[in-house]
């Protein structure tokens, strides 16, 4: 199932996968990677359940670029029935967020404990 990617490392919780990005510091071809990457964990390995920890620290790239993949990452996994938990925020981030208006798109938990525990208790609940 896994093929080593570059952009992010996962760990895997049952059916639920984080991941963490890699390098804190991501120019353009490195974010269309990362959502390459992220296409792929969810079309062709299955991942239906994803929390994507964006910490530790701020990621330094252009967020217009990164804002739209993730954009694309959530629905993919809406398309197929599944979740997306975005963690690590740093406040910096957050505003970010805030001023696309993207701050009500995408579910925020604390940290990756948390927002598994948050899939884990959805699941549960379904």
């Amino acid at each position: 199932m896994n093929l080593p990617y570059k952009q992010i490392a996962l760990k895997h919780h049952g059916a639920i996968v984080s991941a963490h990005i890699r390098q804190r510091k991501l120019d353009e071809p490195g974010i269309e990677l990362l959502g390459e990457e992220l296409t792929q964990l969810i079309e062709r390995d299955g991942c239906r359940q994803l929390v994507l920890s964006l910490g530790p620290g701020t990621l330094e790239c252009l967020y217009s670029v990164f804002m739209a993949k993730l954009v694309m990452v959530h629905r993919r996994l809406h398309d197929h029935e599944g979740a997306l938990i975005l963690c690590d925020v740093t406040p910096e981030v957050m505003s970010v967020f805030e001023a696309c208006r993207l701050q009500n798109y995408f579910l925020f938990s604390p940290d990756v404990p948390s927002a598994v525990a948050t899939l884990n208790q959805k699941t549960n609940n379904s």
